[in-house]
This record gives structure tokens, C-alpha cells and sequence, in this order.
């Protein structure tokens, strides 16, 4: 009960948090008045965002009423300038809109209703126009039916799958109910009862081969050789000697020879100091950390633990610890000053050339420093980060492996993806402004980490889970909203992050029911005219769909589809052509290719020449737009000078992933991620909720700068049907460019209704010489691998199951 209630008030908080924030970034008033439930709670989170707000009163000066709950109050008689009603309740927003027209308050649609089940709504007194008025309630309305229908599919959709479930569930149990009987037809079977002693001796037997010293040597011969195991046992007469640590042994890790050898071959690298806060930590933690760092295969460290908390024995332990290993120091702060002032005193002691930063109740991986030595050492780096894992309990029990990609600004600006094990040169923490900062506290690796990218010259990654880290109530493993404060500090971090980048932005919040993923909102700067291509070839229906949900339900002001036109035989495409063209005779145009059969990159070739936007949009004709703002979250990105293709998130007609970005290397080409998981779903590591670099998008609904379409020439017209979009990101992203995938732009996506399936010998055969042209053209890079997924994942699938790779 205690727990529901704790849930609760920490839910009510977060929607205080978003809606105060909200409130600051559209209304920005500079006092509040506050009408309804939670006010408190409301009011404190108006105050930490620096508006004065208090419980509304007749004689209140304040410029903005905030109504919660209204379907409970009374209207005010006197009322400020803007009023802001804020409800679970969207159907009370009419009989208010309707008291409040009569007071002369006209709803504003400037205000950005966010989130499905918290409706809010602006009203302010100065009247818009007419049109105004009519275009933002149909935008509202349309909002609405798009809700509506994806309710009701998806309520179908759960209820063929309860369906389902109940059959399974029922099949199940029949299925138990007939092995409990065999099972107990066997145990209780006269046979069974007499061949106990020999089923006995046979699992002694097998104890004993897989334990008995006798038995592991003639395993260890078969497998090695007599060379083998002389190796084998010096190795382990070594281990003994260089990893004092018994409680979290090394060797639970990784091979004994491997541990050895990596002592044997020290990288020349710099001293790394290891920075540790301690606070209140448990003893069997803290002995565990120590261990792990004692246990590392690189030698040059120091561990710098520095104490701010009052349980007895910490520093007891520690200073035991260092008595022995004079590399290891303690200092026992005064006053606690937070995880950024404690952090940074442990930086003050810290004599290294690289620091780097480790929870007090997490593990490193014995081989965690090698391999960032090797890398400080070999590649030059300033800026080294690693893999990986959650552990629950003991540090075999993984419950989550975070494979990262390579350092992907977007990423980074959407999530601190980076986060463990993080280490920086001393001169580069200098350059980017000194370390962790408090004002930042809850994120303040996030905000230290984003100031560092900024300025690093050379960043590595390095793809093995070298860092454990402990999950355990309230810690931010296991859910950030345990810590609602991070969210306001990851946003601010992100803010000062763009101004000191020199970067327009209009917004910056959490994305909702996402762990401490944001959303940015740049603000168009060129809001060019976007030229929608469209290859077609009869099949009108889905063409109409895809022109009139353009038409219907896009918001962006300034573009022109053009429609290229490719050997249609039915009459009535002709005739349709004629009634789009006359109902958009500004902004819609038909041409017509002269070319045979069906040749995707040479239409759009084609279809660029007619073109008078400064964006290009290849659109498949078999794509129906789901969001309004679909073109301003592309275009947002397409703006920037660093990007090059952005991609949509499409989905089937059943509500699954079509495109969510494109892996470049799987299957031995490419394949799209996170294909065939549900539209709800988070995806790995959350990244179907936010904005990230990918290697490739599908032309199927691809954006880019008309300038850099003709600067890489264009889709490669060799490829026909298959992989012409791969091929086309990939000369982009070798041209210097960034490709990017946005989930916030989302479209259906009928795919392969026009040229059909490879479902005959003549395009099967010319599918695998694409294959093979492809392969030969970049064979190179494919061996390399795509840098924004990970190596650890199979090559061979789309859904990001885990191949790990071996340590060398």
C-alpha cells in the first residue's frame, strides 16, 4: 500500500514537473495563480522554475490562472489575461470553453497540447481570426481522429491477443495436467524404483568428471596438449600472485591466460585516477568495488575514494586497503556537498593524466583500464567510454547489456547513452571547463560528458561491457524516476549545451513515459519548400490515400508534390491526375518518365529535375502521413548543415515497425531495425522513443537538402529496385554528412504494393546482382561494421539479439 501510495505522489510530481516546465517554455508568466488539485505540489515546481505562483484569490495581480481538475470548480469572477485549464478529463474542456467565451477568452492554439492522457488548454482574450480559429480546431479534430483510430485498432488488436492468450493459457494447463500424470506414472513404476542405485552412480560419475583433478587434467590435455596445460598452470601460479581480490576474484570475469597476458603487455599508457564518492556505502559493496579495482590487468592507477558519509567501517576498510596498496587514497570530507562536490574533491586529489569516474556500488571489469590504455595509447583518445551491464544480486546475474553505438552527437543529445565507464584527459576537462558542476546535480555526468564532446579530439569507443552496474531500489539503473530532480538537470544541461554550440532550439523536454529521454525542438531557421517525389504506377487508391493524408493532415506551409508518372495503363490514374491537378493546381504537378519497366532511382533522378524546393522528399506512393508536424521534425533536421538523409518512423497497416533506421551491414547488406516489433514498443535501450544517427534510411520517406542530392549525384540508377537508398547514404555519409532517424515523423507504410515481390526468376536474379554490386562497391566498410549499432549484436537479424563478442 505504502508502495502504491510512493508511485503515486512520484507520478503526480513528474506531471507537475512537465506541466510547470511547459508553462515556462510557451506562457513564460512571470507569476502564476493556481486553481485546483495539487496545487502544492504544482507551486513548487512553478518556483524551481522561476515563476512566483500561489493558490489563486479574488484580489490575486498574477498573470496566469492555472486550473487543474476544472470539471471540480467554479469559475473565478474576475479572471487575468490567460487562463490555463489543465484536465484528465478532455471532455470538460468544451463547457469550459464555452463559459469562457462568454467572458470574452478565445482558446489560443499557439499553446502545444502534449501527451494523451493530461489535456490542457490555453485561453487568452485577444481574439484570432476566423480562419485562425476554424484551421486550429480542425488541427485539433484531426489530432483526435488519429487517436481514435489507432485506439480502436489497437483495442482489436489486444483483444485478438487476449483471445489468443486465454486459448494458450488453457492449452497449457491441459498440457501440465498430462505430464504430472506421465511423470507420476513414472516415478511411481516398479522399474523406476529399482534402477535408483544406477541413475546414482551415474551422476556421481559426472560430478566427479567435471571436479576430480585427475579427470580436469585429461580434459585439459585433449584440448590443449601437454604445452597447453604447462601454459595453463603458470598462468594460473600467476594469477595467484598479481589479483589480490577474493571476494569478486577476476577470474569470474574473463580466462585466467587472458588476465595474465594483459598484465604481461601493458599498454603504454598514462596513470589513470579512479575517482570514487563514497556515501553511507554497504561494506560488502564497497569490498567488492575494491576488489574489482585491485584485480585490474592494467597497473597504472590510482584509486581516489573520497567520503562523505557517516556509516561506520567505510573508511576503516578503505584505509586497510591502502595500507596495503599504496595506490589506493582516502580522504574523509567535512560536509557533504552532493555526488558533483564530492566527485570534484576526489578530482582535486586525483595526480593522473585521465580521470575516471566509478558509483561507489558498482564493479569494473578486470580488463576495463587495459583496453582504455590501449586505446589513450594507440589512438590518441581524450575520450574513452565502454559497454555496459546491469547486473541484480551477484554479477553473473546480468539482467540488461547496453551495447552503444560510437560516439552519435544526436544520440547524445537525446539520452546520456554514454554514461559507463567514462574516462577524460585532465587537459581536456581544463579545456571544456573545469568538471562537474552543481547546478547540474542529478545529471551532472550528463552535463560534464556533453561539455567534454564538445571539445574532444578524438573519441573511442570501446564495444565490451567493461562496467557493472549495480541495480537496486531508488538507484537510477533502475528507474530515473526515482530521481525526478535528473530530468530538470538533464534538460538544462542540454539548453547551456546548445548555447554554447551556437544552436537555435525552441524546446527541450522529456520525452513521455521514456527513463530520462529528451526531445528537442530546433527552431526552422530556413523553412524552405519541401518537393515531395512520388514515383506511381496505377494502383490510384493508394496514391489518393497518400496525396490527401499529405494534403489532410500536414501542417508545414510551403510544399509541392510532384508525381512521377511511370507507364500506367488504367484509365482512371489519368483521370485522377487531372482532379488532383485541378483541386492543387499551385503546389501539385504530374511528369511523366519516358524510361521502361520500373527503375526507382532513375524516376527520382527524373522527378529532381522539375523540383523548386530547397528540400527533397523521396515519398513511396504506397505511405499514408499519421502526424501533423511530420515535415517540421524532418525539416528540423534536414536544416542542419551537418545532416544529410533523415528517415521517418514507418509502420505496417497492424501497427509494427516497417523503417526505424537502417543497419548497415545485416544479412551481409543491410536490414531495417527493430522491424516487425510492435508501434508501442520502446525497443532497445529505448531507441524506438527518440531521435539517434543511423548509417541508413529507407527512401520509402527520406529528406535531404536538394544541394547535397546533386553534390553526391543522385540515386545510383545501376540499382534499380534494392538497395539504391543504402547505396545513396551511404555516398552521403562518405560525402562528410550525418544520417538521421527521427520517431516523431511517423507514416504507414504499404510496402511493395506498386512493383510487387521478388516472386519470379527474373527479379530474383536481379536482386542478387544488386546483392553483389553492393558488396563489391563497399566491402570495405561492411567489414568494418556499422559504427551507430554495435558489434555484440547478430549480423544476421534485425531486432538486436545479442551475439557478444569474445575478449582478445
Amino acid at each position: 500500500m505504502q508502495l502504491e501510495k510512493e508511485k503515486k505522489e512520484k507520478r503526480e510530481q513528474e506531471r507537475c514537473r512537465a506541466l510547470a516546465q511547459r508553462i515556462v517554455e510557451e506562457a513564460n508568466p512571470a507569476s502564476a495563480a493556481l486553481l485546483g488539485e495539487q496545487m502544492s505540489l504544482l507551486a513548487k515546481a512553478l518556483h524551481r522554475a522561476g515563476v512566483e505562483a500561489e493558490e489563486w484569490t479574488e484580489s490575486s495581480a498574477a498573470e496566469l490562472l492555472v486550473v487543474t481538475d476544472p470539471a471540480w470548480e467554479t469559475l473565478p469572477e474576475t479572471l487575468p489575461a490567460r487562463v490555463l485549464l489543465v484536465s484528465d478529463e478532455s471532455t470538460v474542456m468544451a463547457g469550459w470553453a464555452e463559459q469562457l467565451a462568454q467572458r470574452g477568452y478565445f482558446r489560443d492554439f499557439g499553446w502545444r497540447s502534449k501527451g494523451r492522457v493530461q489535456q490542457s488548454a490555453l485561453f487568452c482574450t485577444s481574439q484570432p481570426t476566423q480562419l485562425k480559429m476554424v484551421r486550429g480546431y480542425e488541427m485539433e479534430m484531426d489530432i483526435l481522429r488519429d487517436r481514435m483510430v489507432r485506439a480502436e485498432r489497437t483495442c482489436g488488436e489486444e483483444a485478438e491477443l487476449i483471445a489468443r492468450l486465454r486459448s494458450d493459457l488453457s492449452l497449457s494447463r491441459s498440457h501440465e495436467q498430462q505430464l504430472e500424470k506421465t511423470l507420476g506414472e513414472v516415478t511411481g513404476s516398479k522399474f523406476w524404483k529399482m534402477t535408483w542405485p544406477m541413475r546414482y552412480v551415474v551422476s556421481k560419475s559426472r560430478q566427479l568428471w567435471h571436479t576430480l583433478p585427475f579427470f580436469v587434467l585429461l580434459r585439459e590435455l585433449r584440448s590443449g596438449g601437454i604445452e597447453g596445460v604447462r601454459e595453463l598452470a603458470r598462468a594460473r601460479r600467476e594469477y595467484a600472485a598479481l589479483f589480490p581480490g577474493k571476494v569478486m576474484r577476476a577470474d569470474r570475469f574473463a580466462p585466467v591466460e587472458l588476465l595474465v597476458r594483459q598484465v604481461g603487455d601493458q599498454p603504454a599508457g598514462p596513470k589513470i585516477s579512479i575517482v570514487v564518492p563514497l556515501y553511507n556505502t554497504p561494506l560488502d559493496f564497497l569490498e567488492e568495488l575494491l576488489d574489482s579495482v585491485v584485480n585490474q590487468t592494467y597497473r597504472n592507477w590510482e584509486l581516489c575514494c573520497v567520503d562523505a558519509g557517516t556509516a561506520p567501517g567505510v573508511g576503516e576498510m578503505v584505509q586497510q586497503r591502502a595500507a596495503v596498496d599504496p595506490r589506493i587514497r582516502y580522504r574523509k570530507l567535512e560536509k557533504n556537498e552532493l555526488i558533483p562536490g564530492n566527485t570534484n574533491k576526489g578530482i582535486e586529489m586525483a595526480t593522473g593524466d585521465f580521470i575516471a569516474l566509478l558509483d561507489h556500488d558498482d564493479i569494473l571489469h578486470p580488463c576495463a583500464l587495459w583496453y582504455a590504455a590501449k586505446a589513450i595509447a594507440e589512438q590518441g583518445a581524450d575520450f574513452v567510454y565502454t559497454d555496459e551491464a546491469t547486473f541484480e544480486g551477484k554479477v553473473e546475474n546480468v539482467v540488461l547489456y547496453h551495447f552503444k553505438p560510437d560516439f552519435m552527437l544526436d544520440n547524445l543529445r537525446s539520452n546520456n547513452y554514454i554514461c559507463h565507464l567514462t574516462l577524460f584527459s585532465r587537459r581536456l576537462m581544463d579545456a571544456a571547463g573545469g568538471p562537474e558542476r552543481m547546478e547540474y546535480n542529478g545529471s551532472q555526468d550528463y552535463e560534464l560528458f556533453l561539455r567534454l564532446t564538445e571539445t574532444a579530439r578524438k573519441i573511442v569507443h570501446i564495444p565490451h561491457a567493461l562496467y557493472y552496474w549495480r541495480s537496486s531500489p531508488g538507484s537510477t539503473a533502475s528507474d530515473i524516476s526515482a530521481k525526478t530532480y535528473c530530468i530538470d538537470a538533464g534538460i538544462a544541461a542540454l539548453k547551456a549545451h546548445y548555447a554554447r554550440c551556437g544552436v537555435a532550439v525552441d524546446d527541450v523536454s522529456l520525452i513521455p513515459g521514456t527513463p530520462g529521454y529528451y526531445k528537442t525542438d530546433y527552431t526552422i531557421d530556413h523553412p524552405g519548400r519541401v518537393s515531395i517525389l512520388i514515383p506511381t504506377c496505377d494502383h490510384i487508391r493508394d496514391l489518393e490515400t497518400c496525396v490527401e493524408s499529405i494534403y489532410a493532415r500536414t501542417t508545414y506551409p510551403d510544399f509541392e508534390i510532384i508525381l512521377i508518372e511511370n507507364n500506367s495503363k488504367a484509365p482512371e490514374t489519368f483521370r485522377t491526375y487531372k482532379r488532383m491537378q485541378k483541386e492543387h493546381p499551385d503546389n501539385l504537378k504530374v511528369v511523366t518518365w519516358e524510361g521502361k519497366g520500373f527503375n526507382y532511382s532513375a524516376l527520382n533522378n527524373f522527378g529532381e529535375k522539375f523540383a523548386t524546393g530547397e528540400y527533397l522528399l523521396l515519398l513511396n506512393n504506397d505511405t499514408e502521413v499519421i502526424t501533423a508536424a511530420w515535415l517540421e521534425e524532418m525539416v528540423m533536421y534536414a536544416q542542419q548543415k551537418r545532416v544529410g538523409c533523415v528517415g521517418a518512423k514507418l509502420l505496417y497497416p497492424d501497427d509494427t515497425i516497417q523503417h526505424a533506421g537502417v543497419g548497415f551491414g545485416i544479412g551481409g547488406v543491410a536490414g531495417h531495425l527493430h522491424k516487425y516489433y510492435p508501434a508501442s514498443s520502446d525497443g532497445y535501450m529505448g531507441r524506438l522513443n527518440y531521435v539517434q544517427d543511423v548509417y541508413a534510411d529507407t527512401a520509402a520517406c527520406l529528406l535531404i537538402r536538394k544541394e547535397i542530392y546533386d553534390e553526391v549525384g543522385g540515386l545510383d540508377e545501376s540499382y534499380a529496385v534494392a538497395f539504391n537508398d543504402v547505396d545513396f547514404c551511404v555516398r552521403v555519409r562518405q560525402a562528410g554528412y550525418t544520417n538521421v532517424f527521427t520517431p516523431f515523423a511517423q507514416l504507414y507504410h504499404y510496402e511493395s504494393k506498386s512493383r510487387g515481390m521478388e516472386d519470379n526468376p527474373e527479379k530474383q536474379k536481379r536482386f542478387q546482382g544488386e546483392v553483389l554490386r553492393f558488396q563489391a562497391r563497399w566491402g570495405n566498410l561492411l567489414a568494418a561494421g556499422d559504427p551507430c549499432t554495435n558489434p555484440n549484436f547478430d549480423i544476421q537479424r534485425e531486432d538486436f539479439s545479442l551475439k557478444i563478442l569474445p575478449l582478445e
